[in-house]
């Protein structure tokens, strides 16, 4: 790839591949990948715990409050830090590492949180009912029963944090520039079609 920054932020049905489609274009493009890695820097930012921003990943913050008897910000005493609070920290460590390397991050509202940076492409990876199912059942070992409950939970709370902290909708296409069917190209080829769109979009060349 050429010496233009570019960040690649990717939304994903559970099931749909979006994860596995991310490394590998990351990898493709010789950028750099975050996903859940993402909560460790953000706790190693803040000083805090990673547990506290696990129990707050991708959930929005009503009623999410945990009481924190670190040492925050300087402050010694407990504090009490809402899902807010650790949305913004995290946030703050997503606009810092897209300012710093090209990437590809999946998940976090990146794609709102770094709605002002240039040569953002924002995806979305779907794909049916049925083929998700064969995928969750294929990569956990669960019964067709406890994927769709898996997959059905997954989406809900995705759904629920992305519109909690955007003002957008959660899987909806106008909320991206490309919403691609990953059981139609699989897993090389959506990075493949990723790639080129990404080409013709930002006029790059990516090799």
């Amino acid at each position: 790839m050429n010496n233009s920054h570019v960040i690649i932020n990717i939304g994903r049905q559970a099931g749909s591949g979006g994860v596995e489609i991310g490394k590998l274009l990351a990898q493709k493009m010789q950028i750099k990948f975050y996903d859940k890695a993402l909560i460790k820097l953000a706790a190693k930012e803040s000083g805090l715990d990673s547990t506290y921003f696990e129990k707050a990943d991708e959930k929005p913050s009503s009623n999410f409050f945990y009481a924190l008897t670190h040492n925050l910000f300087g402050f010694n005493n407990e504090t009490v830090l809402s899902n807010n609070a650790l949305f913004q920290m995290q946030s703050d460590v997503i606009r810092k590492l897209a300012s710093e390397n090209s990437c590809v991050i999946v998940g976090r509202t990146s794609d709102y949180i770094l709605r002002d940076f240039k040569n953002c492409i924002n995806i979305f990876i779907h794909a049916p009912l049925e083929s998700r199912v064969a995928t969750i059942i294929k990569n956990k070992g669960i019964s067709e029963h406890q994927a769709r409950h898996l997959i059905n939970t997954m989406d809900k709370k995705r759904a629920n944090y992305y519109n909690y902290y955007t003002n957008k909708q959660w899987g909806y296409a106008e909320s991206y520039h490309l919403c691609l069917d990953s059981s139609v190209w699989g897993t090389e080829g959506s990075v493949e079609f990723i790639k080129l769109f990404v080409e013709q979009k930002l006029k790059l060349s990516i090799v």
